[in-house]
């Protein structure tokens, strides 16, 4: 009897009603991370507003474990490199494009993530079938289509942007594999506190390097972008984490993974909505190749 109630709670199905209104919530605040994003770096440096963001958000959920268990210095190391390829390349090389890009362009851009995890996996030995290559045909596809299309309102004139934005999505693709991997056991919380920190300072370093603490660089900051950097401190990085782990101990994970294709299509329609950024036709059509690929192949992996 036990057990069956404990069965219950883990699929969701006793709270049908409060997993879906915790999802919703996880598609709010990660959904509208990179149009938070692109209202930071409008005015704060944006490797330097980053690595604050992390830094803190580190720092909370480092208090948050104690008295949890500790990874080992193997664990460490792991999600410590994990961290760096998350947090440094891919969040931190976004936050630098998102300067030029705009926040519709990266939404779409960055839903390319699971399919990069998938050509990953994939290069490194996992068989991939050939219904699987398809949808990456597919997917990639449609990225292409967007990249080629984006009218110079999309890219601010910067092609350099565009490439660091597809270049994001492998490096986090490449993060999210390692932390994957990380020896088992490790606590959630205390891993995620890790990577944060990790990836911080690492970005701390390059900020401090490029001269963007400098005061001269911080006297300008609007209250909007201000705003915009605490909405990432509190949703995106600490109530987004705090749900995403809540779901995956009482939801059942595929239902959890539809956030990889439905938090940037909000995205994108937050960037087109609250900043009037244009959609074009080749985004439409691009987008909807990637979204699909990409649920079809978390749909497959249910």
């Amino acid at each position: 009897m036990i057990s069956a109630r404990r069965a219950r709670r883990r699929t969701g199905e006793r709270h049908p009603d409060r997993t879906v209104l915790l999802l919703l919530a996880l598609y709010a605040c990660w959904g509208s991370a990179i149009p938070a994003m692109k209202l930071m770096v409008d005015s704060v440096p944006p490797l330097g507003g980053a690595a604050l963001i992390f830094l803190l958000a580190g720092v909370v959920l480092a208090v948050a474990a104690s008295g949890r268990s500790r990874p080992t210095r193997r664990q460490l190391r792991q999600l410590t490199l994990a961290g760096v390829l998350l947090l440094v390349g891919g969040q931190g090389l976004a936050t630098v494009a998102l300067t030029a890009v705009t926040a519709s362009l990266g939404a779409i851009l960055a839903a390319a993530i699971p399919l990069w995890v998938v050509l990953l996996s994939g290069l490194t030995g996992t068989r991939v079938p050939a219904a699987t290559q398809v949808r990456l045909l597919v997917g990639f596809g449609g990225i292409v289509i967007v990249v080629l299309t984006a009218p110079n309102s999309a890219i601010g004139g910067a092609p350099w942007a565009v490439a660091a934005f597809c270049l994001a999505p492998i490096l986090w693709a490449a993060g999210s594999l390692l932390a994957a991997n990380v020896d088992r056991p490790v606590d959630r919380v205390m891993a995620t506190a890790v990577q944060l920190l990790a990836g911080g300072t690492v970005l701390l370093l390059i900020a401090l390097a490029l001269g963007e603490f400098s005061p001269a660089r911080w006297s300008d900051v609007s209250w909007t972008s201000a705003g915009a950097a605490v909405f990432l401190l509190v949703f995106d990085s600490l109530v987004g984490f705090m749900l995403y782990t809540r779901l995956l101990e009482t939801a059942p994970a595929p239902l959890v993974s539809t956030y990889a294709y439905v938090t940037p299509l909000v995205g994108a329609v937050l960037g087109a909505t609250v900043l009037d950024e244009s959609l074009w036709p080749g985004a439409l059509v691009g987008g909807v190749l990637v979204l699909g690929a990409v649920a079809l192949e978390l749909r497959k992996r249910a």
